[in-house]
């Protein structure tokens, strides 16, 4: 049994108030106490998200050279192939472990050309175009497809969140409006092998941006484990076919700390696991790069001072991106 409440978002697409109230309540609920939902009602084809991670398998399947030529080049972010070990993610906690044990594969908003944002240098990492290998020729079709489903999962779910945190309910659509969410493909290879000592599949980490939409293997067996407030970690299990939905450290300081950006990671197997891969879908929504970030309306305690000074959006996310990145090797 799961430590994380199930919560049921097709109110949001209805027009019952009541019902999109005690939506709302009960999201604020889970986001004040963990952090996290299992969301279920999300309106996701199912037939979609099968196609998905099957052309996602294809190409991690690939030989690794192949892969190689979708990494991305430098000033490029959130793009294109990304090798085992490349990533620390606990290095965002400050604590150093041996890196991550997954690779990713990475699209932005297909739309994104290196236009968007011009005028500010440091945002043009997150606007660059998409990488796209020559195989398997079905991956780019059905990751657009699957990131434009992200895109309105994402919109609801924040149009939630003003629901609960008693705000108009579309109060954070202008500022998702250019965004430069991420969708990751995230591959746990089978190994032969065991990891070195300290090691993860993902090290403890909370995530950086405003929500977080992950859709668990198809197996099941995910190893996320979510921390409690007692320090111990308890394992998320959602139904099949539900998305696991987790708040970032963006959105805990949005609503000055009123809700909570949870540790979590993703444990390795025991026993036969190793000799299994796992595959999630990642989509990690992070608002409109200069979407100002401060305290918002009803969040500060009146008498009291909002607990961060406000912060654009794309340089928050800029810092946290970098600091888990392991340098490039010289070639």
């Amino acid at each position: 049994m799961s430590a994380v409440p199930v919560i049921d978002l097709s109110p949001i697409r209805g027009d019952d108030p009541a019902a999109i109230a005690a939506l709302g309540r009960h999201l604020d609920q889970a986001c004040r106490e963990i952090g996290f939902l299992i969301v279920e009602g999300h309106g996701v084809d199912p037939a979609l998200i099968a196609e998905v991670r099957r052309q996602s398998c294809a190409f991690f399947d690939l030989p690794e050279e192949e892969k190689q030529a979708v990494r991305p080049p430098p000033g490029t972010m959130l793009r294109g192939y990304t090798p085992p070990e490349t990533n620390t993610l606990a290095r965002s906690r400050g604590v150093e472990t041996p890196p991550d044990m997954r690779s990713l594969f990475s699209m932005g908003r297909p739309e994104a050309d290196g236009t968007q944002y011009a005028e500010i240098p440091e945002a043009r990492p997150f606007y660059q175009p998409n990488l796209w290998p020559v195989r398997p020729p079905g991956l780019r079709p059905a990751f657009t497809a699957y990131f434009r489903e992200m895109e309105r999962l994402s919109t609801e779910i924040m149009r939630a969140f003003a629901v609960g945190l008693g705000l108009p309910i579309g109060f954070f659509d202008d500022k998702i409006d250019n965004h430069f969410a991420a969708l990751h493909a995230l591959h746990y290879g089978a190994r032969t092998t065991p990891a070195a000592p300290g090691q993860l599949r993902a090290g403890a980490h909370s995530d950086f941006g405003s929500l977080t939409i992950l859709m668990p293997p198809a197996e099941g067996g995910m190893g996320l484990e979510v921390q409690k407030p007692d320090g111990s970690f308890a394992p998320v299990e959602p139904p099949a076919g539900a998305y696991v939905i987790n708040i970032g450290d963006l959105m805990q300081q949005w609503t000055n700390e009123r809700w909570v950006s949870t540790v979590h990671r993703v444990v390795n197997p025991e026993g036969e696991g190793w000799a299994r891969r796992r595959l999630s879908l990642g989509f990690f929504c992070h608002p409109n790069y200069d979407a100002p970030v401060e305290a918002l309306p009803g969040t500060v305690p009146a008498g009291e001072a909002p607990k961060h000074e406000p912060v654009m959006a794309g340089v928050y996310m800029n810092r946290k991106i970098s600091a888990v990145r392991r340098p490039v090797a010289a070639s």
